[in-house]
């Protein structure tokens, strides 16, 4: 298994952490939520480690094409929209 872990310089992006073994790329953003993105190729999160325009990227060839699920205080809660309800 290997891993690979970087931080972004991105308003919106703050880290990455891939996983080339079961292909789930897991994005920190800067708001501090965190999201799992299913099915990447490692040569999308190369890329997208190696862009220098990383938010653009990660907007046109990772938002809207992986399924992913949103982490909410060490669960996960599946789809596009979730909200937390308190």
């Amino acid at each position: 298994m290997s891993e690979m872990a970087w931080t972004f310089q991105s308003s919106h992006l703050n880290q990455g952490l891939y996983n080339d073994e079961t292909q789930i790329l897991s994005i920190q953003f800067t708001n501090g939520a965190m999201y799992n993105y299913f099915g990447v190729p490692p040569h999308v999160a190369d890329t997208l480690k190696a862009s220098g325009s990383s938010q653009d990227y990660f907007n046109h060839k990772i938002k809207g094409v992986y399924h992913y699920v949103k982490m909410v205080d060490g669960m996960t809660r599946s789809g596009k929209k979730s909200r937390r309800r308190i």
